[in-house]
Protein backbone atom coordinates (compact mmCIF):
# COMPACT_ATOMS: atom_id res chain seq x y z
CA UNK A 1 0.00 0.00 0.00
CA UNK A 2 1.11 3.38 -0.34
CA UNK A 3 2.12 5.97 2.48
CA UNK A 4 1.99 9.81 2.44
CA UNK A 5 1.39 12.20 4.67
CA UNK A 6 -0.54 15.27 4.62
CA UNK A 7 0.52 18.33 3.53
CA UNK A 8 -1.03 21.91 5.15
CA UNK A 9 -3.59 24.52 3.43
CA UNK A 10 -1.21 27.01 3.31
CA UNK A 11 1.37 24.75 1.69
CA UNK A 12 3.95 24.44 4.21
CA UNK A 13 5.86 21.21 4.33
CA UNK A 14 3.82 19.07 6.62
CA UNK A 15 4.22 15.75 8.05
CA UNK A 16 4.18 14.55 4.67
CA UNK A 17 7.36 12.36 4.55
CA UNK A 18 9.84 11.96 1.52
CA UNK A 19 8.95 10.42 -1.55
CA UNK A 20 11.16 7.53 -0.65
CA UNK A 21 8.29 6.36 2.00
CA UNK A 22 6.14 5.74 0.08
CA UNK A 23 7.06 1.70 -0.65
CA UNK A 24 10.04 1.15 1.99
CA UNK A 25 12.09 0.90 -0.84
CA UNK A 26 14.64 4.39 -0.02
CA UNK A 27 14.37 7.66 -0.75
CA UNK A 28 15.58 7.25 -4.69
CA UNK A 29 12.84 4.42 -5.39
CA UNK A 30 10.74 7.35 -6.70
CA UNK A 31 13.39 8.21 -9.31
CA UNK A 32 13.76 4.29 -10.52
CA UNK A 33 10.04 4.67 -11.26
CA UNK A 34 10.71 7.70 -13.45
CA UNK A 35 13.62 5.75 -14.97
CA UNK A 36 11.87 2.53 -15.80
CA UNK A 37 8.68 4.45 -17.17
CA UNK A 38 10.78 6.89 -19.40
CA UNK A 39 12.25 3.99 -20.81
CA UNK A 40 9.08 2.49 -22.30
CA UNK A 41 7.83 5.75 -23.23
CA UNK A 42 10.78 6.65 -24.99
CA UNK A 43 9.86 3.39 -27.20
CA UNK A 44 6.69 4.78 -27.64
CA UNK A 45 7.50 8.15 -28.76
CA UNK A 46 10.40 6.71 -31.12
CA UNK A 47 8.13 4.89 -32.88
CA UNK A 48 5.83 7.73 -33.43
CA UNK A 49 8.64 10.03 -34.87
CA UNK A 50 11.03 7.65 -36.71
CA UNK A 51 8.47 6.61 -38.70
CA UNK A 52 7.43 8.79 -41.19
CA UNK A 53 10.74 9.03 -43.10
CA UNK A 54 10.30 5.41 -43.84
CA UNK A 55 6.85 5.72 -45.20
CA UNK A 56 7.90 6.27 -48.66
CA UNK A 57 10.52 3.48 -48.68
CA UNK A 58 7.53 0.61 -47.55
CA UNK A 59 5.59 1.86 -49.74
CA UNK A 60 8.06 1.31 -52.53
CA UNK A 61 8.66 -2.48 -50.73
CA UNK A 62 5.13 -3.35 -49.79
CA UNK A 63 2.91 -0.94 -51.83
CA UNK A 64 2.77 -2.13 -54.95
CA UNK A 65 -0.78 -4.64 -54.96
CA UNK A 66 -1.49 -3.60 -51.92
CA UNK A 67 -5.28 -2.83 -51.11
CA UNK A 68 -4.68 -0.15 -48.83
CA UNK A 69 -1.72 2.70 -49.05
CA UNK A 70 1.41 3.17 -46.44
CA UNK A 71 -0.76 5.93 -44.93
CA UNK A 72 -2.40 3.36 -42.65
CA UNK A 73 0.46 2.20 -41.07
CA UNK A 74 0.24 5.35 -38.79
CA UNK A 75 -3.75 5.10 -39.34
CA UNK A 76 -3.94 1.25 -38.04
CA UNK A 77 -1.43 2.05 -35.15
CA UNK A 78 -3.43 5.05 -34.04
CA UNK A 79 -6.38 2.97 -33.78
CA UNK A 80 -5.08 0.40 -31.71
CA UNK A 81 -4.20 3.41 -29.77
CA UNK A 82 -7.63 5.10 -28.74
CA UNK A 83 -8.70 1.81 -28.66
CA UNK A 84 -7.06 0.53 -25.73
CA UNK A 85 -6.86 3.57 -23.69
CA UNK A 86 -10.32 3.42 -22.87
CA UNK A 87 -9.76 0.13 -21.03
CA UNK A 88 -6.61 1.25 -19.36
CA UNK A 89 -8.32 2.21 -15.81
CA UNK A 90 -9.89 -0.93 -16.02
CA UNK A 91 -7.15 -3.61 -16.81
CA UNK A 92 -4.49 -1.43 -14.52
CA UNK A 93 -7.45 -2.16 -11.69
CA UNK A 94 -7.73 -5.67 -12.42
CA UNK A 95 -4.11 -6.46 -13.26
CA UNK A 96 -2.43 -4.17 -11.17
CA UNK A 97 0.16 -1.19 -12.47
CA UNK A 98 3.46 -3.75 -13.01
CA UNK A 99 1.45 -6.25 -14.27
CA UNK A 100 0.15 -4.36 -16.95
CA UNK A 101 3.02 -2.50 -17.81
CA UNK A 102 5.09 -5.24 -18.45
CA UNK A 103 2.33 -6.62 -20.48
CA UNK A 104 1.99 -3.67 -22.67
CA UNK A 105 6.01 -3.79 -23.18
CA UNK A 106 6.17 -7.48 -24.05
CA UNK A 107 2.87 -6.86 -26.60
CA UNK A 108 5.26 -3.90 -27.84
CA UNK A 109 8.35 -6.07 -28.46
CA UNK A 110 6.01 -8.61 -30.13
CA UNK A 111 4.20 -6.50 -32.47
CA UNK A 112 7.57 -4.79 -33.25
CA UNK A 113 9.38 -8.27 -34.22
CA UNK A 114 6.41 -8.57 -36.78
CA UNK A 115 6.95 -5.44 -38.24
CA UNK A 116 9.98 -6.18 -39.03
CA UNK A 117 9.15 -9.30 -40.72
CA UNK A 118 5.90 -8.42 -41.98
CA UNK A 119 6.33 -9.96 -45.94
CA UNK A 120 3.06 -7.95 -47.19
CA UNK A 121 1.28 -4.64 -46.22
CA UNK A 122 -1.53 -6.50 -44.72
CA UNK A 123 0.43 -8.38 -42.39
CA UNK A 124 2.77 -5.29 -41.28
CA UNK A 125 -1.12 -3.50 -40.33
CA UNK A 126 -1.94 -6.46 -38.76
CA UNK A 127 1.84 -6.26 -36.80
CA UNK A 128 1.17 -2.64 -36.24
CA UNK A 129 -2.35 -2.93 -34.79
CA UNK A 130 -0.49 -5.63 -32.28
CA UNK A 131 1.79 -3.25 -31.49
CA UNK A 132 -0.47 -0.40 -30.72
CA UNK A 133 -2.51 -2.21 -28.57
CA UNK A 134 0.73 -2.65 -26.29
CA UNK A 135 2.34 1.05 -26.94
CA UNK A 136 -1.41 2.37 -26.08
CA UNK A 137 -1.69 2.49 -22.32
CA UNK A 138 2.10 2.72 -21.70
CA UNK A 139 1.93 6.59 -21.56
CA UNK A 140 -0.86 7.33 -19.14
CA UNK A 141 -0.52 3.99 -17.30
CA UNK A 142 3.41 5.36 -17.30
CA UNK A 143 2.42 9.49 -16.54
CA UNK A 144 -0.21 7.48 -13.11
CA UNK A 145 2.69 5.26 -11.99
CA UNK A 146 5.03 8.34 -11.84
CA UNK A 147 2.17 10.25 -9.98
CA UNK A 148 1.57 7.13 -8.16
CA UNK A 149 4.87 7.55 -5.95
CA UNK A 150 5.68 11.43 -5.88
CA UNK A 151 3.97 13.67 -3.28
CA UNK A 152 1.28 15.59 -4.80
CA UNK A 153 3.11 19.19 -4.18
CA UNK A 154 6.11 17.78 -6.22
CA UNK A 155 3.69 16.74 -9.08
CA UNK A 156 4.38 19.76 -11.68
CA UNK A 157 8.04 19.52 -11.08
CA UNK A 158 8.20 15.58 -11.60
CA UNK A 159 5.67 16.08 -15.01
CA UNK A 160 8.39 18.94 -16.33
CA UNK A 161 11.15 16.57 -15.38
CA UNK A 162 9.60 13.69 -17.58
CA UNK A 163 8.32 16.09 -20.24
CA UNK A 164 12.31 17.38 -20.94
CA UNK A 165 13.52 13.68 -20.82
CA UNK A 166 10.57 12.47 -23.43
CA UNK A 167 11.33 15.33 -25.49
CA UNK A 168 14.63 13.51 -26.96
CA UNK A 169 11.87 11.74 -29.15
CA UNK A 170 11.08 13.77 -31.28
CA UNK A 171 14.21 15.88 -31.38
CA UNK A 172 16.28 11.88 -32.22
CA UNK A 173 13.82 10.57 -34.30
CA UNK A 174 13.84 11.74 -37.47
CA UNK A 175 17.55 11.70 -37.73
CA UNK A 176 17.67 8.48 -36.63
CA UNK A 177 15.21 7.04 -38.75
CA UNK A 178 17.20 8.91 -41.66
CA UNK A 179 20.15 6.70 -40.98
CA UNK A 180 18.30 3.49 -40.67
CA UNK A 181 16.36 3.89 -43.89
CA UNK A 182 19.65 5.25 -45.65
CA UNK A 183 21.95 2.52 -44.30
CA UNK A 184 19.97 -0.59 -44.09
CA UNK A 185 16.31 -0.82 -44.45
CA UNK A 186 12.91 0.36 -43.03
CA UNK A 187 12.60 -2.70 -41.28
CA UNK A 188 15.59 -2.33 -38.98
CA UNK A 189 13.67 0.92 -37.21
CA UNK A 190 11.03 -1.78 -35.79
CA UNK A 191 13.68 -4.04 -35.25
CA UNK A 192 16.24 -1.63 -33.07
CA UNK A 193 13.04 -1.44 -31.13
CA UNK A 194 12.74 -4.89 -30.20
CA UNK A 195 16.10 -5.21 -27.74
CA UNK A 196 14.88 -1.93 -26.25
CA UNK A 197 11.51 -2.74 -25.42
CA UNK A 198 12.86 -6.60 -23.96
CA UNK A 199 15.52 -4.54 -21.86
CA UNK A 200 12.68 -2.24 -20.59
CA UNK A 201 11.00 -5.20 -19.77
CA UNK A 202 13.78 -6.27 -17.50
CA UNK A 203 13.98 -3.29 -15.89
CA UNK A 204 10.30 -3.36 -15.08
CA UNK A 205 10.11 -6.74 -13.81
CA UNK A 206 13.13 -6.43 -11.54
CA UNK A 207 12.53 -2.81 -10.38
CA UNK A 208 8.98 -1.95 -10.09
CA UNK A 209 6.50 -2.79 -7.33
CA UNK A 210 2.83 -1.97 -7.60
CA UNK A 211 1.53 0.24 -5.06
CA UNK A 212 -1.20 1.48 -6.93
CA UNK A 213 -4.80 0.98 -6.08
CA UNK A 214 -6.52 -2.13 -7.25
CA UNK A 215 -10.86 -2.63 -7.48
CA UNK A 216 -12.29 -5.88 -9.07
CA UNK A 217 -15.12 -3.83 -11.03
CA UNK A 218 -16.43 -5.36 -14.13
CA UNK A 219 -15.76 -4.89 -17.50
CA UNK A 220 -18.67 -2.48 -19.63
CA UNK A 221 -18.15 -4.20 -22.72
CA UNK A 222 -20.87 -2.31 -24.63
CA UNK A 223 -19.32 0.84 -23.23
CA UNK A 224 -15.65 -0.39 -24.86
CA UNK A 225 -17.45 -1.57 -28.43
CA UNK A 226 -19.06 2.04 -27.90
CA UNK A 227 -15.91 4.09 -27.32
CA UNK A 228 -13.47 1.95 -29.57
CA UNK A 229 -15.53 2.26 -32.89
CA UNK A 230 -17.37 5.63 -32.00
CA UNK A 231 -13.18 7.31 -31.43
CA UNK A 232 -12.46 5.29 -34.15
CA UNK A 233 -14.46 6.20 -36.94
CA UNK A 234 -13.76 9.90 -36.12
CA UNK A 235 -9.93 9.52 -35.93
CA UNK A 236 -10.28 7.55 -39.21
CA UNK A 237 -12.32 10.31 -41.35
CA UNK A 238 -9.82 12.62 -39.77
CA UNK A 239 -6.98 11.15 -40.92
CA UNK A 240 -8.27 9.97 -44.62
CA UNK A 241 -10.49 13.46 -45.56
CA UNK A 242 -7.24 14.20 -47.50
CA UNK A 243 -7.37 11.37 -49.58
CA UNK A 244 -11.67 10.50 -49.44
CA UNK A 245 -12.38 14.55 -49.94
CA UNK A 246 -13.06 17.03 -47.38
CA UNK A 247 -16.38 17.11 -48.67
CA UNK A 248 -17.11 13.76 -49.90
CA UNK A 249 -20.00 11.52 -48.26
CA UNK A 250 -17.54 9.02 -47.20
CA UNK A 251 -15.74 11.43 -44.91
CA UNK A 252 -18.86 12.84 -42.69
CA UNK A 253 -21.06 9.94 -43.05
CA UNK A 254 -17.97 8.71 -41.11
CA UNK A 255 -17.50 11.36 -38.65
CA UNK A 256 -21.12 11.89 -37.92
CA UNK A 257 -21.54 7.82 -37.50
CA UNK A 258 -17.90 7.84 -35.17
CA UNK A 259 -19.68 11.01 -33.24
CA UNK A 260 -23.30 9.41 -33.09
CA UNK A 261 -21.46 6.44 -31.23
CA UNK A 262 -20.31 8.73 -28.61
CA UNK A 263 -23.43 10.17 -28.22
CA UNK A 264 -24.81 7.18 -27.26
CA UNK A 265 -22.12 6.09 -25.02
CA UNK A 266 -22.25 9.16 -22.96
CA UNK A 267 -26.26 8.55 -22.82
CA UNK A 268 -25.36 5.13 -21.58
CA UNK A 269 -22.56 5.96 -19.61
CA UNK A 270 -24.74 7.98 -16.90
CA UNK A 271 -26.94 5.28 -16.06
CA UNK A 272 -24.16 2.67 -15.17
CA UNK A 273 -21.96 2.08 -12.20
CA UNK A 274 -18.86 1.25 -13.68
CA UNK A 275 -18.80 2.80 -16.89
CA UNK A 276 -15.41 1.82 -19.56
CA UNK A 277 -15.16 6.00 -19.78
CA UNK A 278 -16.30 7.84 -16.58
CA UNK A 279 -18.81 10.77 -17.54
CA UNK A 280 -18.20 12.29 -13.62
CA UNK A 281 -14.38 13.23 -14.74
CA UNK A 282 -15.94 15.63 -17.08
CA UNK A 283 -17.61 17.34 -14.07
CA UNK A 284 -14.72 18.19 -12.77
CA UNK A 285 -13.93 21.88 -13.81
CA UNK A 286 -10.72 22.46 -13.71
CA UNK A 287 -9.74 18.76 -14.96
CA UNK A 288 -12.68 19.46 -17.81
CA UNK A 289 -10.85 22.86 -18.57
CA UNK A 290 -7.34 21.31 -18.75
CA UNK A 291 -9.00 19.20 -21.91
CA UNK A 292 -10.07 22.19 -23.61
CA UNK A 293 -7.22 23.94 -23.14
CA UNK A 294 -4.94 20.97 -24.80
CA UNK A 295 -7.44 20.91 -27.60
CA UNK A 296 -6.97 24.60 -27.93
CA UNK A 297 -3.42 24.80 -28.40
CA UNK A 298 -3.07 21.35 -30.25
CA UNK A 299 -4.31 23.27 -33.21
CA UNK A 300 -1.06 25.63 -32.72
CA UNK A 301 1.08 22.88 -32.01
CA UNK A 302 0.02 20.55 -35.24
CA UNK A 303 0.14 23.56 -37.70
CA UNK A 304 3.82 24.13 -36.16
CA UNK A 305 5.14 20.33 -36.53
CA UNK A 306 2.93 19.63 -39.84
CA UNK A 307 2.15 22.56 -41.78
CA UNK A 308 5.39 24.70 -41.39
CA UNK A 309 7.61 22.49 -42.64
CA UNK A 310 5.46 22.49 -46.03
CA UNK A 311 5.34 26.05 -46.41
CA UNK A 312 9.28 26.66 -45.72
CA UNK A 313 9.72 23.73 -49.02
CA UNK A 314 6.70 25.42 -51.01
CA UNK A 315 7.64 28.93 -51.07
CA UNK A 316 11.07 29.25 -50.30
CA UNK A 317 12.38 25.63 -52.21
CA UNK A 318 14.08 24.97 -48.78
CA UNK A 319 15.45 21.21 -48.77
CA UNK A 320 13.75 18.23 -46.10
CA UNK A 321 16.80 18.52 -44.40
CA UNK A 322 17.37 22.43 -43.51
CA UNK A 323 13.80 22.61 -42.68
CA UNK A 324 14.85 20.28 -39.81
CA UNK A 325 17.25 21.87 -38.53
CA UNK A 326 15.10 25.39 -38.68
CA UNK A 327 12.52 23.72 -36.87
CA UNK A 328 14.66 22.44 -33.47
CA UNK A 329 15.13 25.68 -31.80
CA UNK A 330 11.25 25.28 -30.58
CA UNK A 331 12.27 21.65 -29.73
CA UNK A 332 14.96 23.38 -27.40
CA UNK A 333 13.14 26.14 -26.16
CA UNK A 334 10.12 23.89 -25.34
CA UNK A 335 13.14 21.35 -22.83
CA UNK A 336 14.18 24.72 -21.77
CA UNK A 337 10.56 25.54 -19.97
CA UNK A 338 9.20 22.66 -19.41
CA UNK A 339 9.99 21.64 -16.19
CA UNK A 340 10.67 25.22 -14.60
CA UNK A 341 6.79 25.12 -15.70
CA UNK A 342 6.02 22.88 -13.79
CA UNK A 343 8.07 23.54 -10.35
CA UNK A 344 6.48 27.14 -10.94
CA UNK A 345 2.84 25.33 -10.94
CA UNK A 346 4.09 23.64 -7.73
CA UNK A 347 4.72 26.98 -5.71
CA UNK A 348 3.17 29.86 -7.56
CA UNK A 349 0.10 27.76 -8.85
CA UNK A 350 -0.38 27.19 -12.88
CA UNK A 351 -2.47 30.72 -13.84
CA UNK A 352 1.16 32.81 -13.78
CA UNK A 353 2.91 30.14 -16.00
CA UNK A 354 0.08 29.16 -18.05
CA UNK A 355 -0.63 33.10 -18.90
CA UNK A 356 2.27 34.06 -19.65
CA UNK A 357 3.51 30.97 -21.98
CA UNK A 358 0.63 31.42 -23.66
CA UNK A 359 0.61 35.02 -23.97
CA UNK A 360 3.98 34.45 -25.95
CA UNK A 361 2.40 31.23 -27.96
CA UNK A 362 0.08 34.15 -29.60
CA UNK A 363 2.80 36.67 -30.10
CA UNK A 364 4.60 34.34 -31.84
CA UNK A 365 1.72 32.49 -33.67
CA UNK A 366 0.97 36.19 -34.95
CA UNK A 367 4.17 36.17 -36.29
CA UNK A 368 4.01 33.09 -38.27
CA UNK A 369 1.21 34.38 -39.79
CA UNK A 370 2.21 37.36 -41.11
CA UNK A 371 5.60 35.90 -42.95
CA UNK A 372 6.42 36.90 -46.24
CA UNK A 373 8.74 34.87 -48.49
CA UNK A 374 11.42 37.24 -48.20
CA UNK A 375 11.53 36.73 -44.44
CA UNK A 376 15.19 36.30 -43.16
CA UNK A 377 15.03 32.25 -42.46
CA UNK A 378 17.11 33.78 -38.89
CA UNK A 379 13.79 35.69 -37.70
CA UNK A 380 11.41 32.68 -37.95
CA UNK A 381 14.18 30.43 -36.00
CA UNK A 382 13.82 33.56 -33.23
CA UNK A 383 10.64 33.06 -33.31
CA UNK A 384 10.42 28.96 -33.30
CA UNK A 385 12.60 29.57 -30.20
CA UNK A 386 10.71 31.95 -28.57
CA UNK A 387 7.10 29.44 -29.24
CA UNK A 388 9.00 26.89 -28.04
CA UNK A 389 9.62 28.75 -24.56
CA UNK A 390 6.39 29.51 -24.35
CA UNK A 391 4.96 26.15 -25.35
CA UNK A 392 6.93 24.57 -22.42
CA UNK A 393 6.10 27.27 -20.06
CA UNK A 394 2.20 26.25 -19.96
CA UNK A 395 2.43 22.98 -21.01
CA UNK A 396 3.43 20.97 -17.22
CA UNK A 397 1.01 23.53 -15.37
CA UNK A 398 -1.81 22.37 -17.76
CA UNK A 399 -1.26 19.05 -17.07
CA UNK A 400 -0.58 19.11 -13.28
CA UNK A 401 -3.83 20.77 -13.05
CA UNK A 402 -5.74 18.47 -14.43
CA UNK A 403 -4.63 15.60 -12.13
CA UNK A 404 -4.45 17.42 -9.20
CA UNK A 405 -8.14 18.12 -9.58
CA UNK A 406 -8.99 14.32 -9.81
CA UNK A 407 -9.04 12.17 -6.62
CA UNK A 408 -6.08 9.93 -6.63
CA UNK A 409 -8.18 6.63 -7.21
CA UNK A 410 -8.98 8.23 -10.84
CA UNK A 411 -5.35 9.35 -11.87
CA UNK A 412 -4.59 6.55 -14.11
CA UNK A 413 -8.64 6.64 -15.90
CA UNK A 414 -7.84 10.48 -15.76
CA UNK A 415 -4.06 10.04 -17.77
CA UNK A 416 -5.80 7.54 -20.25
CA UNK A 417 -8.37 10.39 -21.04
CA UNK A 418 -6.16 13.10 -21.49
CA UNK A 419 -3.65 11.38 -23.46
CA UNK A 420 -7.21 9.73 -25.70
CA UNK A 421 -8.43 13.22 -25.46
CA UNK A 422 -4.57 14.99 -27.05
CA UNK A 423 -4.73 11.80 -29.78
CA UNK A 424 -7.60 12.77 -31.28
CA UNK A 425 -7.74 16.67 -31.13
CA UNK A 426 -4.35 15.74 -33.12
CA UNK A 427 -5.96 14.05 -35.65
CA UNK A 428 -8.91 16.51 -36.13
CA UNK A 429 -6.47 19.32 -35.87
CA UNK A 430 -4.22 18.15 -39.21
CA UNK A 431 -7.50 17.52 -40.82
CA UNK A 432 -8.93 20.52 -40.41
CA UNK A 433 -5.98 22.33 -41.41
CA UNK A 434 -5.27 20.18 -44.12
CA UNK A 435 -8.77 21.29 -45.46
CA UNK A 436 -8.34 24.90 -44.84
CA UNK A 437 -4.85 24.22 -47.43
CA UNK A 438 -6.80 22.68 -49.74
CA UNK A 439 -9.74 24.74 -50.45
CA UNK A 440 -7.23 27.82 -51.09
CA UNK A 441 -4.79 26.20 -53.41
CA UNK A 442 -6.12 22.75 -54.31
CA UNK A 443 -3.56 20.39 -51.69
CA UNK A 444 -1.17 21.17 -48.84
CA UNK A 445 1.92 21.41 -51.25
CA UNK A 446 1.38 22.84 -54.34
CA UNK A 447 3.68 23.07 -57.10
CA UNK A 448 4.45 27.07 -57.48
CA UNK A 449 7.11 28.72 -60.00
CA UNK A 450 5.67 32.23 -60.48
CA UNK A 451 5.82 35.10 -57.82
CA UNK A 452 2.04 35.34 -58.11
CA UNK A 453 1.77 31.83 -57.22
CA UNK A 454 4.81 31.82 -54.46
CA UNK A 455 2.45 35.16 -53.09
CA UNK A 456 -0.71 32.92 -53.11
CA UNK A 457 0.45 30.23 -51.59
CA UNK A 458 2.28 32.46 -48.36
CA UNK A 459 -0.89 33.88 -47.75
CA UNK A 460 -2.79 30.42 -47.82
CA UNK A 461 -0.22 29.13 -45.17
CA UNK A 462 -0.40 32.30 -42.99
CA UNK A 463 -3.81 32.06 -42.71
CA UNK A 464 -3.85 28.58 -41.25
CA UNK A 465 -1.22 30.29 -38.23
CA UNK A 466 -4.72 33.42 -38.31
CA UNK A 467 -6.97 29.93 -37.31
CA UNK A 468 -4.30 29.07 -34.63
CA UNK A 469 -3.82 32.15 -33.24
CA UNK A 470 -7.59 32.53 -32.47
CA UNK A 471 -7.59 28.99 -30.99
CA UNK A 472 -4.50 30.46 -29.19
CA UNK A 473 -6.43 33.44 -27.91
CA UNK A 474 -9.00 31.37 -26.77
CA UNK A 475 -6.95 28.85 -24.49
CA UNK A 476 -5.50 32.82 -22.95
CA UNK A 477 -8.60 33.26 -21.92
CA UNK A 478 -9.31 30.21 -20.22
CA UNK A 479 -6.11 30.46 -18.86
CA UNK A 480 -7.41 33.27 -16.35
CA UNK A 481 -9.77 30.15 -14.63
CA UNK A 482 -6.83 27.93 -14.16
CA UNK A 483 -5.64 27.67 -10.48
CA UNK A 484 -3.36 30.32 -8.59
CA UNK A 485 -1.22 30.02 -5.81
CA UNK A 486 -3.70 29.16 -2.98
CA UNK A 487 -6.14 26.75 -5.06
CA UNK A 488 -3.33 24.71 -6.11
CA UNK A 489 -2.11 24.22 -2.61
CA UNK A 490 -5.48 23.61 -1.73
CA UNK A 491 -5.55 20.68 -4.32
CA UNK A 492 -2.33 19.04 -3.30
CA UNK A 493 -3.40 18.99 0.14
CA UNK A 494 -6.47 17.45 -0.95
CA UNK A 495 -4.55 14.73 -2.75
CA UNK A 496 -1.63 14.09 0.40
CA UNK A 497 -5.11 13.95 2.78
CA UNK A 498 -6.83 11.07 0.00
CA UNK A 499 -3.27 8.82 0.59
CA UNK A 500 -3.06 9.52 4.26
CA UNK A 501 -6.88 8.39 4.78
CA UNK A 502 -5.89 5.15 2.55
CA UNK A 503 -3.15 4.07 4.83
CA UNK A 504 -5.00 4.97 7.98
CA UNK A 505 -7.59 2.07 6.76
CA UNK A 506 -5.07 -0.64 5.83
CA UNK A 507 -3.60 -2.30 3.04
CA UNK A 508 -7.18 -4.51 2.02
CA UNK A 509 -8.96 -1.21 1.97
CA UNK A 510 -9.08 -0.99 -1.66
CA UNK A 511 -10.47 -4.43 -2.43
Amino acid sequence: MRRRGTQSDGGAAAPCPSEGATDGRGRWYPWVVMGVVLAGSYLVVLNTTVLGVALPDISRDLGPGARLDADWVITTYLLAVVGVQPATSWLADRLGHKRLYVGCLVGFALGSLLCALAPTMETLLVARFVQGAGGGALMPLGMAMVLDVFPPHRRGFVLGVRGVAIMAGPALGPPIGGVIVTQASWRWIFGALVPIAVLAVVLAARLLRDPGHRAHRPLDKGGWVLAFLGIGLVVVAARQAADWGFTAPATWSTFLLGVGLLLVLGVRSRGRPHPIIEPRLFAVPLYALSLVMVWLVTVVLYARLNFLPIELQVVRGLPAQQVGFILVPSALGLAVTMAMGGWLADRVGARVPTMVGLSVLSLTTWQLSSLEPTTQVSWIVGVLLLQGLGSGLMRIPVNVTGMNALGNRDITQGAALRSLNRQVAGALAVAVLAGLLTLQLGSIAPEVTTAAEIAEAQAAYNSLFRVAFVFVLLALCGSVFMPGKRRMAELQAERAREYADEEARGPDSDR
